[in-house]
């Protein structure tokens, strides 16, 4: 989806969580995605929430994708007021959005 700064935020609170895990050893999730290492954790969690155990704890949270989303400007600031920030904090803490960036 190319949203570079929701990645690097969540990837921030994670490790403001929890120093160790194991998403520290990369920098971005392009970095990631090319490492074997991190796609078999990738598949772990995959196996561990499937798209419909996803689905059901959205729901449980009280989110509708479709009916939410288009009262948003864009995919970022959908995912930015989810996770409690906004696009002016993502900009202040990465810089301005550039869609060749990781």
């Amino acid at each position: 989806m190319r949203l570079f700064r929701i990645s690097r935020y969540c990837r921030r609170k994670i490790l403001q969580h929890n120093p160790r895990h194991a998403i520290g050893r990369w920098e971005n999730l392009g970095e990631a995605l090319e490492d074997p290492d991190f796609l078999a954790l990738l598949r772990s969690i995959q196996r561990r929430y499937p798209q419909e155990k996803a689905e059901r704890l959205l729901a449980s949270l009280g989110i509708e994708r479709g009916r939410e989303r288009d009262a948003y400007y864009d995919d970022e600031e959908y995912a930015a007021a989810l996770l409690g920030t906004t696009p002016e904090e993502l900009e202040q803490l990465f810089g301005p959005f550039r869609p060749d960036r990781r």
